[in-house]
């Protein structure tokens, strides 16, 4: 790096173009305070928290057949446990299997 003329001679950068302006030193005059304050509805925090009050208000979707079903299974003892075929759902869920 030596023959780099941006360095200085005790290791330093030097600069090799001046210092430009930021933006708000030339932007245009600045807008009225109540412009600039977002509205509740635009505020991140208030649509989630309306979104989550609304989809706990929801009931979970669950197909009331299905665990009819399989409850009667187990019971009966004819709902069958394969190893092998959970395994493979387990590493094609996460990504291992080829």
């Amino acid at each position: 790096m030596s023959g780099d003329s941006k360095i200085g001679p005790v290791g330093g950068i030097g600069r090799a173009v001046p210092l430009r302006r930021v933006a708000s030193e030339t932007a245009a005059p600045m807008r009225a305070a109540a412009q600039l304050q977002p509205t509740p509805d635009s505020l991140p925090t208030a649509r989630l928290t309306r979104l989550a009050s609304s989809l706990a208000d929801q009931a979970p979707p669950v197909d009331v057949a299905r665990v009819a079903a399989l409850r009667t299974a187990i019971a009966g003892g004819s709902y069958g446990v394969h190893p092998a075929i959970i395994a493979s759902a387990m590493l094609d869920f996460h990504g291992g299997a080829d």
